[in-house]
C-alpha cells in the first residue's frame, strides 16, 4: 500500500499524487492495446503551473504524457517508482 495522497484522480485516465515528502507525481496510463501505467515527478515549476492553474495544467500535462510516454525520459513506469 502506497503512503501518498490521491489528490486528483481525472476519467482522463491519470492522478495526481503527493508524496509524504510534499512532491508531487502525476500518474498517467498509457499505451494502446497494452496499457500500463507511467509516472513523472512534477518539478517546482510545474508544481507551480499546477497551483496557478489546477487540473486545466494537469490535463494538458497528462495528454502530453499520453502523446510522448517517455516524456523526455523523464517517465518510469509505475511498478518502478
Amino acid at each position: 500500500m502506497s503512503d501518498e495522497e490521491v489528490l486528483y484522480q481525472s476519467p482522463l485516465l491519470y492522478r495526481l499524487l503527493r508524496a509524504p515528502d510534499g512532491g508531487l507525481t502525476l500518474e498517467v496510463v498509457v499505451g494502446g492495446i497494452a496499457m500500463y501505467e507511467v509516472r513523472v515527478r512534477l518539478t517546482p515549476d510545474e508544481a507551480q503551473s499546477y497551483a496557478r492553474e489546477g487540473t486545466a495544467f494537469i490535463d494538458r500535462m497528462a495528454k502530453a504524457i499520453m502523446a510522448d510516454p517517455p516524456f523526455g525520459g523523464r517517465s518510469v513506469r509505475a511498478s518502478e517508482a
